[in-house]
């Protein structure tokens, strides 16, 4: 069996392929050293309820995503409904495209772990995780954790700079 080196591309608030900085990337570089590429979608938990998403029959781990100062739900119904037909339209897209996205539901680093370990278990060499960076507490707490579960298992992460948002302009 040849060696393998996949990508973990942990997808966050870029749910478009036309205009993705990193598929773009990995699209138009021949000699970017993967010979795998997984994209993944993590419904956050802490951000949204995700209690419709837990198979049958086992309790919900996660916490309700209210705020604490108001206790209100922090996703409401609208806003779900965009990043579910987002989340379907970046599968659809990808699927168009002969590959895949693969969704998860929980915390960044807990998904992470497991894909990592997973993966791990079945001989593949997972070379880097990927995903752009945020601005945010939350987004960079996130950030860190994955930092943390990525040294743990040996894999690179590369925060890449969002070129749709410009901070500084």
């Amino acid at each position: 069996m040849a060696p393998t080196n996949t990508l973990v591309y942990l997808v966050r608030r870029d749910l478009r392929v036309s205009d993705n900085p990193i598929l773009h990337h990995l699209a138009s570089v021949s000699d970017h050293g993967f010979t795998h590429v997984l994209p993944v979608y993590v419904f956050p938990a802490h951000q949204m309820a995700v209690s419709g998403l837990i198979p049958d029959g086992q309790p919900n781990p996660y916490p309700e995503p209210r705020s604490q100062l108001a206790g209100v739900w922090r996703c409401g119904p609208y806003r779900t409904k965009f990043i579910a037909q987002s989340v379907w339209n970046m599968k659809e897209s990808l699927q168009s495209l002969d590959s895949g996205l693969v969704l998860r539901v929980g915390t960044l680093a807990d998904v992470t772990q497991q894909l990592l370990q997973g993966l791990q278990d079945k001989q593949h060499k997972v070379g880097a995780v990927w995903m752009i960076a945020e601005e945010g507490v939350e987004e960079k707490r996130d950030e860190r954790s994955v930092a943390a579960v990525c040294k743990e298992q040996g894999a690179e992460l590369k925060l890449w700079a969002d070129e749709k948002f410009f901070v500084d302009e």
